[in-house]
């Protein structure tokens, strides 16, 4: 627990999820009988000392919630917020929630409804979110400009260049400024992000629309990669190094990636770079990226056209079933082949590797970092394993040591929690900066508090 300030006037911030791990986000913050929620990535019913009596009072005194991107890690608990008796606004974006049915398994099978002026729902029974509300951002707050949502509620929010309405939002609520920056990266060579800055910083329009930060009292800020100072292009040269390597060979190559998120980002790169290699990927990537499409304003200015290139590319297969699977990887074996499970946990992606572990001369080549216990790491970390190569580079989605110093000085240097990484990562972040002369930056866990 750390304290600072007056006792008066804290404010109380209860971590449900997000610092000291990556596998969930999810912010409580409390100024005397009043809460906001700050991302769903939790399983609150679980957490220490949470019994239905108490969160359903929590509940009751909730004043609004929002909602970053739709990856699950940040939206698994919106069904917990109807359970235990929230009947306000979730505040995200149009994007966000078309994304939703693809991100939170779930939801999969649930009809999705958006309605006109502002609000969205979801037809669903039984542990889902069908009573929700959802309220779009874009349509109340100019993007970069603070906008008053309640009478004591003023946001700013901004583009944070991690998936087509992802953003980054601060808020002034009871007297206190904080920034939270969702998943932000700046590096993405598809999305557009606007940089969070201080508004002493702001001396020009040379960047996008950034967002006019006030001084914080508290930044939330993603430090997946902790003390990683690798930039985006040293990513790509690996992988590019990598992916010559095995098509020289006669090679396949498989690159499991999430559904929605950088594999979009990783085939656009890969269809510019091997014009010539069959490029065979699951059909929800495909479905996913026409939702890229349809979200051009989350895109860099020749997204869209990047986009509809490789939608026409001549050596661009779907596969659509089993069949097709079999029949494209016996038809092309010297080719790139997405699938659309990250850590290769379905039957789909593990009947992918038994085909690349037939031969030597192919590889699988791990873009995010991938949970313990899963069939992922396990492939990773068998030094004894015969069959195919197992490769990791990592595909920048999140902040690293670079990147976290960078957002620190545009925000005139705030209090900071570092988070969306394992607590030795951010231990290591936090010891560096503070070392480079960096004050008041935390690295903490769940269930912990912090007191401003």
């Amino acid at each position: 627990m750390v304290k600072t300030g007056g006792v008066n006037i804290m404010m109380e911030l209860t971590i449900l999820g997000g610092a000291g791990e990556q596998s969930r986000s999810s912010y409580l913050l409390r100024q005397e009988d009043q809460y906001m929620l700050l991302d769903c990535g939790m399983d609150i019913a679980e957490e220490s000392g949470n019994s239905p009596d108490r969160l359903t009072y929590m509940m009751s005194r909730l004043q609004a919630v929002f909602l970053s991107h739709a990856h699950e890690d940040h939206s698994i608990g919106l069904p917990l917020l109807e359970q235990y008796g929230y009947t306000g606004e979730v505040w995200t974006t149009r994007a966000t929630i078309k994304q939703l049915p693809l991100c939170l398994k779930a939801l999969e099978e649930q009809q999705y409804a958006v309605a006109d002026r502002g609000h969205a729902s979801l037809s669903a029974g039984e542990e889902t979110i069908s009573n929700i509300r959802f309220r779009y951002l874009e349509d109340i707050a100019p993007r970069g400009e603070w906008t008053w949502l309640q009478p004591n509620l003023e946001i700013c929010w901004g583009r944070a260049g991690h998936l087509p309405g992802s953003i980054w939002i601060a808020i002034h609520w009871h007297g206190k400024t904080i920034l939270y920056t969702g998943d932000y990266s700046a590096e993405s060579r598809l999305l557009e992000a606007d940089r969070p800055l201080h508004h002493s910083r702001i001396l020009s329009r040379a960047y996008p629309a950034p967002g006019q930060i006030r001084d914080l009292d508290l930044a939330i800020v993603d430090a997946a990669y902790g003390v990683d100072t690798d930039r985006q292009g040293n990513k790509l040269s690996q992988l590019n190094r990598y992916i010559k390597e095995t098509l020289k060979q006669g090679g396949a190559i498989l690159l499991p990636v999430p559904v929605y998120g950088r594999g979009q980002e990783l085939m656009i790169w890969a269809s510019e770079q091997y014009g010539d290699i069959p490029i065979l990927v699951e059909s929800d990537l495909l479905d996913a990226l026409e939702l890229f499409a349809a979200d051009s304003q989350w895109l860099r200015p020749d997204g869209a056209e990047r986009i509809e290139q490789l939608l026409r590319h001549p050596r661009l297969y779907r596969m659509k079933d089993d069949d097709s699977r079999e029949a494209l990887f016996l038809r092309y074996p010297r080719c790139i082949v997405f699938t659309d499970d990250g850590m290769m946990q379905s039957v789909k992606a593990q009947q992918h590797y038994t085909r690349m572990a037939a031969s030597p001369a192919n590889r699988v080549i791990f873009t995010g970092d991938l949970a313990y216990g899963s069939f992922g790491r396990s492939l990773l970390m068998d030094m004894e394993r015969r069959g195919c190569q197992i490769h990791h580079v990592r595909y920048k989605v999140h902040q690293g040591l670079p990147d976290v110093r960078q957002m620190l000085l545009d925000l005139k240097s705030p209090r900071t929690l570092l988070v969306h990484a394992t607590r030795p990562r951010t231990d290591g972040l936090a010891l560096r900066l503070q070392q480079e002369g960096f004050q008041q930056v935390h690295a903490l866990q769940p269930e912990d508090q912090l007191y401003f």
